[in-house]
C-alpha cells in the first residue's frame, strides 16, 4: 500500500524516540513525530490561545489501544495522553497534555 511506504519514510525522517507507558503493559519505546503548535482563536473581542501537542506514531509500533491517562516521555518531558486519533492510513496522533 502506498501509505505504508510514505509512513515509513516520514517516521524515519522526522521520528524521534519516545517511551509509552500504559497501565498493565510493559513500557514500549516507539518512534514518533513530535509536534507542539500554537493555536489562537478569536472569541468576540478577545483571543484565546493554546498549545496543541501531539506525537504521531505508526499504528503497528503502538501495538494496540492507548487509553487516556497513559504517559509518553519525549525530549525528556512526561506527557499524559488525552486522546488517540487514528488517521485511517496506518498512523495515529496521540494528543498530549503536560503531566
Amino acid at each position: 500500500m502506498f501509505f505504508d511506504d510514505l509512513n515509513l519514510a516520514c517516521a524515519a525522517t522526522f521520528g524521534e524516540p519516545a517511551t509509552l507507558r500504559r497501565p498493565g503493559q510493559p513500557d514500549a519505546t516507539v518512534s514518533g513525530i513530535f509536534d507542539r503548535r500554537h493555536y489562537q482563536a478569536d472569541v468576540g473581542d478577545s483571543a484565546v490561545s493554546t498549545l496543541h501537542t501531539t506525537l504521531t506514531v505508526m499504528d503497528a509500533d503502538i501495538g494496540g489501544p492507548v487509553p487516556p491517562g497513559s504517559t509518553v516521555t519525549v525530549r525528556g518531558k512526561a506527557y499524559s495522553v488525552a486522546d488517540l486519533r487514528p488517521d485511517g492510513q496506518g498512523m495515529a496522533a496521540l494528543v498530549l497534555r503536560d503531566a
